[in-house]
């Protein structure tokens, strides 16, 4: 009876053993591939919106950007709205060992006039003010306009996003059961994917209305409220805003899209070749099929990755699309 005991205890454990080994390797990380994957939404949108300041056109172009934000926004969507400026300044290229307390003492300028004039370098592009790199672009304001930044704000994360299920592998030399199988498989996994993308999807578009709503009510406000005092725009005056707005577009991340509201129809301006490497150009309110086209050519010799020109007609039927496809 003793041997027959001790028998069966050594067989308790010796089927036990692999039991064992699996929560051992289950506790130091999984020991095959995952059969799913985190889903990676498209970028988020990160928009630099210039508008004209002349009173005929300042309300009309913020109720245009209140459109664009009331159809359609992302997660951690960024916007900053500026004014068509005369000047913005020079931009400072970051060195190893500064900080923006002591470009701004270099300067004669406080930190509150560098904060005012480089939103990219804060909340709005996830960053705390003390956290500059060299590389980073600072505009250093020269006093010459008002001041230019006339809006800025960051959409909420939104939900995580959803586990997807890996499809499997197509088998090598399958029989027509296998090939049969296999097809049938990927639908459902596709299917099933489909549904996980499209909830999470409505869960953002629900997580940011607050946001949009919030957004929009503050552009009407602003539109409703006197325009900034009035600077001719020329094509010194728009080359430097758009100066501006891609410098700020570079310290903002996901899909950069700077938006000239006002301002294009008083003509294409000379941009430096590369200047526009990563980021989208849209220009709206054309009146001139001319200026379009000298627009559409100006970008595309600075490496934009899109160049979309809006008549005023399709300003108001596809601005919003132009901006969020």
């Amino acid at each position: 009876m003793k041997s027959r005991s001790g028998q069966a205890r050594r067989n308790r454990l010796f089927y036990s053993l692999p039991a064992i080994l699996a929560l051992a390797v289950a506790g130091c990380g999984p020991a095959t591939l995952s059969n799913t994957q985190t889903y990676k939404p498209p970028p988020t949108l990160a928009l630099v919106v210039l508008v004209d300041p002349a009173s005929d056109k300042y309300a009309q172009e913020l109720q245009e950007l209140a459109g664009v934000v009331s159809a359609e926004a992302s997660p951690g969507e960024a916007i900053v709205v500026l004014t068509v400026q005369p000047s913005f300044g020079q931009v400072y290229l970051v060195r190893q060992g500064d900080n923006l307390s002591s470009i701004a003492a270099a300067h004669g300028l406080t930190l509150g006039d560098l904060e005012k004039s480089n939103a990219q370098l804060g909340p709005v592009a996830g960053r705390n003010w003390t956290w500059i790199h060299p590389g980073d672009r600072v505009i250093i304001p020269n006093g010459a306009g008002q001041e230019p930044l006339l809006f800025v704000s960051r959409a909420p994360a939104g939900p995580p996003p959803p586990e997807l299920v890996r499809l499997p592998q197509e088998p090598t030399n399958p029989t027509d059961y296998q090939r049969a199988q296999y097809t049938h498989a990927v639908a459902s996994d596709n299917a099933t994917n489909q549904g996980r993308i499209d909830a999470w999807r409505a869960a953002a578009a629900t997580s940011l209305q607050p946001w949009q709503q919030q957004v929009a009510a503050e552009l009407d406000r602003k539109a409703s409220s006197p325009a900034p005092p009035y600077h001719v725009i020329d094509g010194h005056a728009l080359a430097s805003s758009i100066s501006a707005g891609v410098a700020t577009l570079g310290g903002l991340p996901g899909r950069r899209l700077l938006l000239l509201l006002g301002g294009g129809e008083h003509g294409a301006v000379a941009l430096d070749p590369g200047s526009f490497a990563n980021v989208n150009l849209v220009v709206a309110n054309l009146a001139d099929p001319t200026a379009a086209a000298s627009w559409t050519a100006s970008g595309t010799k600075a490496g934009a990755v899109s160049v979309t020109t809006l008549n005023t007609a399709l300003t108001q039927l596809q601005l919003a699309q132009a901006v969020n496809r």
